[in-house]
């Protein structure tokens, strides 16, 4: 993956004031007391490093009595480059058993921020030095945040966020003569076309699809919502290349009206908790779920915005180095079963690799619940009480941050007993789907 010079030089400054790397708002702060949460201060603070030092070598200019020629007003910065036009995409399938999907392809210049994943709209204002807030598609509120990942909608109490937001709201930049949103959206990677939902009326992200993506050597999964049309190209099991068209933008949805003014691309980067999630849901009684593997209870998001501005920073850096540094919440003893899904598709997660004396999984967990280590352990290296705990079919908690659990809104995975913390029996569910 390479990084183009010029977009390096114009996001990183605008990325690293709004969205700190473990301080952004509505992402996920570093919380205090613990060495995960201290790994991520100390990768910002390297970056904030380096730019001061660049600012302080630089030698200051010998005063002189000449009279200097009047400044000039600073250039606008120069607009990102515009797509090609659409060429027909090469016929090579991605997927040795299918066949790539004939679509509009628009292929990306070489200047453009990354060589493998990109933005899906031509909206590419957050690469914007002087006004990158116009990237992101508010609420009614106006609230730029609240377009944003993490906890960030519905503020309670002492203007801490209730309402979880697993994506980022992009804003329209065209419209058509009766004011709707014309913005094409396009593939940010090339993958395979896994879900299509045509029908507004079957969710709240309206007219939505899902790509899977195999580029940094896990699946990962791309959510486009609220889409006013799909191209009528598109088949699911079908390959797609980046650039490849997806659909219009629009503002679909059966729960809320979302009205001209605040139409937006939601856009969600995700990872899979189960690949035996409809055995699970079946299992519990609730029969096949709705959109299947693809359901929202399936699939975990990490923030794609501070995703984006970690590959700035180093695109040679794949998702597991952007998992593995999130900041930890909590960590939790399970049992070691039969079969795990989760270190299954996502390897980097194990901290070594577990052998016949496994006897349980330490698993690391962000506040949001986002698995980003998982630790085999040995009967030796659990204290009887634990293996008392664990032989009851209870979850342990081994670890928790006050800072990171009360730093964000009401994830509800973990309840407080005092100055202890538990699994509330929403954290059990989550903690037994992961784990079926």
């Amino acid at each position: 993956m390479r990084i183009g010079s010029r977009a390096a030089t114009i996001i990183l400054p605008a990325f690293l004031a709004l969205f700190p790397l473990g301080a952004a708002e509505g992402s996920s702060p570093s919380g205090s007391g613990n060495s995960d949460s201290a790994k991520a201060r100390k990768f910002s603070a390297s970056v904030s490093l380096r730019r001061s030092s660049a600012k302080t070598s630089k030698k200051k200019k010998p005063s002189s009595s000449k009279a200097q020629p009047p400044r000039t007003s600073p250039a606008k910065p120069r607009p990102p480059a515009p797509r090609t036009a659409p060429t027909k995409p090469s016929a090579t399938p991605l997927f040795a058993d299918e066949e790539a999907v004939e679509t509009e392809s628009v292929p990306l210049k070489a200047e453009r921020a990354f060589a493998d994943f990109d933005l899906p709209t031509d909206n590419q204002l957050i690469f914007s030095k002087t006004d990158p807030n116009r990237f992101f598609q508010p609420t009614f509120s106006g609230r730029i945040i609240s377009a944003n990942f993490g906890f960030v909608r519905n503020p309670g109490r002492r203007g801490q966020y209730t309402r979880f937001h697993e994506g980022v709201d992009i804003r329209a930049l065209q419209h058509d003569d009766e004011g709707e949103p014309a913005d094409k959206v396009f593939a940010a990677g090339s993958g395979k076309i896994v879900y299509l939902c045509n029908q507004t009326s079957q969710s709240n992200y309206g007219k939505y699809v899902v790509i899977q993506h195999d580029l940094f050597g896990c699946p990962i999964y791309t959510l486009y919502a609220h889409l006013s049309s799909v191209n009528e190209k598109l088949e699911t099991g079908q390959s797609i290349k980046r650039g490849g068209k997806i659909g219009v933008m629009g503002r679909t949805s059966n729960e809320f009206e979302i009205d001209s003014g605040h139409a937006h691309l939601h856009f969600e980067v995700n990872l899979m908790l189960n690949r035996r999630y409809l055995e699970w849901s079946q299992k519990r009684g609730n029969g096949l779920p709705t959109h299947g593997l693809y359901n929202g209870a399936n699939l975990i998001g990490i923030d794609p915005i501070r995703f984006y501005q970690f590959l700035q920073i180093n695109p040679d850096l794949s998702v597991g180095d952007f998992v593995t540094r999130e900041p930890v919440a909590f960590r939790v003893l399970a049992p070691k079963g039969k079969r795990f899904s989760w270190i299954e598709q996502y390897p980097f997660a194990l901290t070594k690799a577990p052998d016949e004396n496994t006897v349980a999984y330490e698993i690391s967990m962000t506040y949001y619940g986002l698995p980003v280590r998982v630790a085999p352990k040995t009967r030796d290296e659990i204290s009887p009480t634990r293996q008392q705990v664990l032989a009851q079919k209870r979850y342990p908690l081994t670890f928790a941050s006050v800072n990171e659990l009360t730093g964000h809104g009401p994830c509800g995975l973990l309840t407080a007993h005092g100055k202890r913390w538990r699994l509330s029996a929403k954290g059990r569910e989550w903690l037994k789907q992961l784990l079926f």
